[in-house]
């Protein structure tokens, strides 16, 4: 990568984080100030136009989505702070920096991979659709089933679940750096390793393991049965054919070296195996292995 490119990464980066600082520095001010709810609103518009200036205009597309998950953290800070619901403020403030910590980390440790895609806004149609299922079960019962929203000894167990994933993610993605990828690689890249070390000794996919524990923790935190359940179905139907697809990659680039791990180190997602080598594919590797 050259220098000008990492120079392009860290301004992008500085926007993103400045952008997503924005909105929320603006929102406890306004708290701090015991502002009327009117002006929260006034505020968050009024804090947009001096990034405008701020920043030119090929870093409004980084601005624009950096801005918006800014925005729901600070919708988060306002129902955590004015609404019996604080479970549902703090969820919003967790799922706007999970989403604006995978642009950063990113930029940090696979700049010359970071675009737009990168905060993973636009991930899937089934992902926007599972975040809307989450909260419109979470309103429903809510006026349904007040008392069944409320359980803390649940939502401290989707706490748990939420942090642990969260944290596995994140060091799976700071371990692996320049051979992390939001995407499943079918070439080789010239300084791809096979990394073993860190959380990758505790499982062989700590990425996919702990977004999938993070989901499941959302739904679990918000007391939300049905999700909880759909996302963990959902989740691991997912990860199990993506898993299935990405070592069969893997084994192509690694042969034995990755056969071995596979052998040592588990998936870390219950009943998920990985991709299952044939006898014919053990004799592949052991001709590889010979040469």
């Amino acid at each position: 990568v050259s220098t000008q490119s990492t120079g392009m990464v860290c301004r992008q980066f500085s926007v993103a984080l400045i952008s997503y600082l924005n909105p929320i520095a603006c929102t406890l001010v306004l708290i701090l100030t015991e502002a009327a709810l009117p002006y929260y609103t006034i505020g968050l518009l009024l804090s947009l136009f001096p990034l405008f200036i701020l920043f030119t205009p090929w870093q409004h597309d980084v601005l624009y989505r950096a801005y918006f998950i800014g925005a729901v953290s600070s919708a988060g800070v306002i129902v955590a702070q004015y609404s019996v619901h604080t479970q549902l403020g703090i969820y919003l403030v967790a799922l706007s920096f999970f989403h604006i910590s995978e642009y950063l980390l990113t930029a940090v440790y696979k700049e010359d991979k970071l675009s737009l895609d990168s905060f993973l806004l636009n991930h899937s149609t089934a992902y926007h659709a599972a975040l809307a299922a989450g909260l419109v079960e979470y309103v429903i019962e809510y006026v349904n089933l007040y008392d069944t929203k409320f359980v803390t000894i649940v939502s401290i167990i989707g706490a748990c679940l939420m942090t642990g994933g969260f944290i596995f993610r994140k060091l799976a993605m700071m371990t692996a750096a320049e051979n992390f990828d939001h995407i499943v690689q079918s070439e080789k890249a010239q300084n791809h390793r096979l990394v073993k070390n860190g959380v990758y000794s505790l499982s062989r996919h700590p990425s996919y393991a702990g977004w999938f524990y993070w989901s499941i923790g959302t739904q679990i935190f918000l007391c939300n049965p049905v999700c909880a359940v759909a996302y963990a179905y959902v989740s691991w139907k997912f990860f199990d054919e993506r898993i299935e697809e990405e070592e069969c990659y893997l084994l192509r680039f690694f042969g034995n070296e990755y056969q071995d791990y596979k052998r040592n180190v588990g998936v870390g997602i219950p009943g998920i195996t990985g991709y299952q080598i044939t006898p014919e594919h053990e004799a592949f590797l052991r001709e590889v292995k010979q040469k």
